[in-house]
């Protein structure tokens, strides 16, 4: 550790002068609208600037509250080709450096830290490396070693032969960085804004380049590009270092000032400069169709750009930002209305927002266009009306008279701007305090953010500044830190503007602006073109190998010299973190068991902390939920706060101080609408994500849930009440929100007026459920009572309506004999009596029909063979690697063989691979999660329903138990634990689940699948026959 009673092990070298010195007054970074309204100029989080004493290396110390502490370090790096520079030396400077050359020490030091290891990320303009960790001295210990990676790495060609690229004695094309990007280079989503990029931006610009590589330009790399690239940009000159979390106000002194004087010694290399980040000129196009390979041809996609305001025009940058949010950034704004939510759907879903770049850009995404089919085409008629209560497959309705047209040049484009026109005509829907909401929405939102992922939002506020001083001709040289620290007192003044501003920004920038368009279009055929491409390359591979022994023992020796060989030695002395300073955030917790239950709550899981914000998470059991209704549980979460409300008389609407004389409709883009301007997020879903050291026992509950600032707290409650009992499963409803989660549903609506008799089954069920509960976040200095007593206003008002509708004989709430804590769950694993293989296609993936889209987000992140070659620290979570490898290999098959030797071998050498640092290592990751489980209000609600659920008490309590079972794991315990479970996953006759994905044309091996027993089709023909 580096403390006072150590300064040898970490001397700067400089007995004259310190390290470091301060630059500059305090900047206070504002966290909330009562940090502005509070008129205090020290309100906020304190951030002081270090500068080094002859460098511009500068380190920022921004102080939360939060125990999690984060360590940002930033490199401003351009790009002026595709060769993907700055992203392969993201990849190599995790290799080992001049001080510290063992590959993997960094990441081991770091997850004995209490952390989950380092990580970094690249971006068109700069390169930031980053960790999380729960103790200051945990990131002290990391912060030298990670600069020493960062400004002096080894960058051999060894590294680079298995990092970034080579082929093998079969010319196949491998390395890390090759294998990433050849997943993502023709992925739809990148290549439109790729393209986009490059219609918006002169060709020198670096964002008109592609910062992680393009995989031909890859190949054609070398390591002597990649050692100038880092002489040029990584210099001590053009780092800046972002630390936030509860530091001390002497950890300048205890650890800064410590940091060895070599490590972040300058070599006179200033990367600033003013960056060209003008548009195109004169003449340059302004649309682009491009092609991606798809085998599901029913959809495609737009992408649509504007110019935007410089960075340093702040106030303009974020108006736009509330004028595209409103445009587009949720289910009821306009551009949503007009394309997505409707029957035939034009697309599957809207997009705006703000791409803050040096010079930034104005992007509406248009994702599931519908491509029509040459049949669908020829049969619009021409000159008819759009309809939109008849659906068909392939591309949509052919009776719409726009889908057919969508992807001919300007059709969609003319499309989109006559909707924004009309909403300049109309004045925003008629609405004057349309974007006064929007700018409250965002304000609101920010702060919500800002207190649960404050390392988050300050990285990227910091992250602008760093880039603009580096390089914008409007800031170069210009150091600072905090240019929107006051992003509410903005936010205040923009919510103040009259509504002829907003007018003038949306005509200024949008409708009168120049419109950069991309149409990106499905193609089967360029598959089989990319693999022919492939092969190609691979023979021209061969023939350049000379002597074939030579290269297979070149790439066998730079593998062997890239393994990580961190020692049990060195792992003994990595320098460990004081546990006593980890900590959690203030919190109290009670749960109130009630006398009488409010509709399906008995009891109330409550938690105090500092929030300006209330958070409702009510949890209905399903066990009333009928098998055959099941089904349906995913639409009814879909369209569930997501629809028409049909209000009985006798209920409250929204704030009117009498209830209704008579029913009324609430159209769902209306309450949509209204729940965005009270609440920050919402939610209705059955289950919710598995917490440490237990089965998930919340698939057992459907979850209604909203966070809301404290203000909207009555409001928001009333409106989600009223939408779980007065729900109407419209056909309207269900057709558009079936067609975004299937995308066709030809089969569909001939039943749809049983399926929604179904939903309201459901709706029903839950309504009448007992058992539930409800978990209630509350500021510090609130009781809980009258939140309570107002769910329990609420529900009778609604209750006693919903069951005089649905001819219910009415009950006066029913007496609670028994809290729901601990909950009684039961496992829905399967009991095979063998292995079941499930082969799924990609190409299936990729249909609109396949069941297991709704089911599965499988990120196809091939990193070549080094996940099967790596040390294995954390033998604890080994099943959780077993499991998800599948998901990240580029080679399914030899992935599995692979995983299955290594498996075999960990049993038969188990002492080669497990040591007791390793022990140590998993139960420091851990203990990290378990603090972030704890790190904000939100989480510590989440945490608190665990523990509550489990039986326990108290977070407290539920702590101690925590740590004392990962204290007490011992070597046997993990080889009984390996051998007994995890080690299965090499037993061919083993009970086990496995879903293996591959490309289309994959043959799978009998050893690989002797069991399989459906195919997706035949699943998908058994989901089918319920409708």
């Amino acid at each position: 550790m580096l403390t006072k009673a150590n300064p040898q092990s970490l001397a700067n070298g400089n007995n004259e002068r310190p390290l470091f010195i301060k630059d500059g007054n305090d900047v206070f970074i504002q966290r909330s609208s009562k940090d502005a309204e509070s008129n205090n100029a020290s309100s906020g989080f304190r951030t002081s600037v270090y500068k080094h004493f002859e460098s511009n290396m500068r380190v920022v110390v921004c102080r939360t509250s939060s125990p999690i502490y984060t360590l940002n370090i930033y490199v401003p790096t351009a790009v002026t080709d595709n060769k993907g520079l700055p992203h392969t030396l993201e990849h190599l400077v995790f290799c080992g450096s001049k001080r510290y050359p063992t590959s993997g020490y960094l990441g081991v030091l770091a997850a004995h830290n209490y952390s989950v290891g380092v990580n970094a990320w690249t971006r068109n303009d700069c390169t930031c490396y980053t960790l999380s960790a729960s103790a200051e001295d945990a990131v002290a210990n990391v912060l030298p070693v990670f600069l020493d990676h960062v400004l002096n790495p080894i960058l051999s060609d060894a590294n680079f032969a298995t990092e970034v690229y080579h082929y093998d004695e079969t010319g196949k094309e491998k390395g890390v960085v090759f294998s990433e990007m050849s997943s993502k280079e023709n992925k739809e989503g990148v290549l439109s804004i790729y393209h986009l990029r490059k219609l918006m931006y002169n060709p020198s610009a670096t964002y008109a380049h592609y910062s992680g590589g393009k995989i031909d330009d890859i190949a054609s790399l070398t390591n002597k590009e990649i050692i100038d690239y880092h002489r040029k940009y990584y210099d001590a000159n053009n780092v800046t270092v972002l630390l936030t979390g509860a530091f001390s106000d002497d950890f300048e002194e205890d650890y800064l000032q410590k940091i060895p004087a070599d490590i972040i010694k300058s070599h006179g290399n200033d990367s600033r400069a003013p960056m060209d980040c003008f548009p195109p000129g004169v003449g340059h196009p302004k649309h682009e169709t491009i092609r991606f390979p798809s085998v599901d041809t029913s959809t495609g996609s737009f992408k649509f750009g504007w110019q935007g305001p410089p960075q340093e025009d702040i106030e303009t940058t974020i108006a736009l930002d509330i004028l595209m949010e409103y445009l587009g950034g949720n289910s009821s704004s306009p551009l949503s209305l007009r394309l997505v939510k409707r029957t035939s759907p034009l697309a599957g879903s809207v997009y705006a927002c703000v791409s803050g770049n040096i010079a930034s850009i104005l992007i509406i995404s248009l994702k599931g266009v519908p491509y029509p089919s040459p049949t669908s085409a020829k049969s619009t008629k021409s000159g008819s009306d759009s309809k939109n209560d008849d659906v068909s497959g392939g591309g949509g309705s052919i009776d719409d008279q726009d889908i057919p047209h969508l992807f001919e040049e300007n059709y969609l484009k003319n499309l989109l701007i006559k909707e924004l026109e009309r909403v300049y005509e109309t004045r925003f829907n008629g609405n004057v305090h349309a974007l006064e909401n929007a700018a409250k929405r965002q304000s609101d939102s920010l702060a919500s953010y800002t207190e649960n992922r404050p390392g988050n939002i300050i990285q990227n506020l910091f992250y602008s500044d760093v880039v603009a001083s580096h390089f914008s001709p409007g800031s170069l040289g210009k150091f600072r830190i905090g240019s929107c620290a006051k992003q509410f007192d903005i936010l205040a003044k923009l919510s103040k503007r009259p509504i002829e501003f907003w007018l003038d920004l949306l005509k200024k920038w949008i409708i009168d602006a120049d419109v950069y368009s991309v149409a990106a279009i499905p193609d089967p055929k360029i598959g089989s073109e990319l693999e022919a491409k492939r092969k190609e390359k691979e023979q021209e591979n061969v023939a350049k190998i000379v002597d074939k022994e030579a290269h297979i023992k070149y790439i066998k020796d730079a593998a062997e010299a890239n393994m990580a060989k961190v020692t049990d030695e060195m792992k003994r002395g990595i320098p460990k973190p004081d546990l006593t300073k980890t900590s959690i955030i203030p919190h109290t917790q009670s749960l109130v068991v009630l006398d009488k239950a409010i509709g399906p709550v008995t009891a109330v899981q409550t938690m105090n902390a500092e929030s300006g914000f209330v958070k409702v998470q009510i949890q209905i059991p399903i066990g009333t939920v009928p098998n055959e209704l099941r089904a349906y549980l995913a639409l009814f979460q879909a369209l569930l706060l997501k629809t028409d409300l049909v209000l009985p008389a006798g209920v409250v609407y929204d704030n009117d101080e009498k209830p209704l004389q008579t029913e009324r409709r609430i159209p769902y883009s209306e309450f949509t609408g209204r729940m965005s301007d009270l609440v920050t997020s919402r939610l209705a879903c059955v289950g919710l994500e598995a917490h440490l050291f237990s089965d998930n026992p919340h698939d057992n509950a459907f979850l209604v849930d909203f966070y809301t600032p404290h203000r909207n707290y009555l409001l928001a409650l009333r409106w989600t009440v009223q939408g779980l009992l007065f729900s109407d499963f419209t056909l309207d409803r269900i057709l558009t929100s079936t067609q975004n989660l299937l995308t066709r549903i030809t089969t569909m609506k001939r039943s749809t007026a049983d399926i929604a008799r179904k939903l309201k089954d459901i709706q029903s069920a839950l309504v009448q459920a007992t058992g539930g509960f409800m978990a209630l976040l509350l500021p510090s200095s609130e009781e809980s009572k009258p939140y309570i007593d107002a769910l329990e206003s609420e529900w009778k008002m609604c209750f006693e309506k919903y069951a005089q509708r649905n001819n219910l004989d009415y009950v006066d709430a029913k007496t609670v004999t028994k809290s729901p804590f601990p909950m009684i769950y039961n496992s829905h694993f399967p009991d095979l009596e063998k292995p079941l293989f499930v082969h799924v296609p990609v190409e299936s993936l990729q249909t609109s029909e396949s069941i297991f889209s709704l089911k599965l987000d499988i990120p196809f992140r091939p990193t070549g063979e080094r996940s099967f070659n790596d040390d294995l620290d954390n033998l604890i979570a080994l099943d959780y690697f077993a499991l998800r490898m599948l998901s990240t290999a580029s080679d399914i098959v030899k992935a599995i063989d692979a995983a299955k030797q290594l498996f075999l071998d960990i049993q038969q050498n188990w002492d080669a691979h497990v040591s007791e640092t390793d022990i140590s290592l998993a139960r420091s990751i851990m203990k990290y999660q378990i603090t972030i489980s704890q790190s904000t209000p939100v989480n510590m609600l989440l945490w608190s329903i665990s523990n509550s659920i489990h039986g326990f008490n108290s977070a407290e309590e539920y702590n101690t138990w925590c740590n004392t079972h990962i204290a007490a794991i011992k070597m046997s315990d993990l080889r009984r634990v390996f051998e007994k479970y995890v080690f299965k996953f090499a037993d061919d006759d083993c009970p086990m689940l496995r879903l293996i994905v591959t490309s289309p044309d994959t043959k799978v091996p009998a050893k690989l699948g002797p069991y399989e027993q459906k195919t997706l089709e035949e699943i998908c023909a058994t989901y089918k026959s319920d409708y």
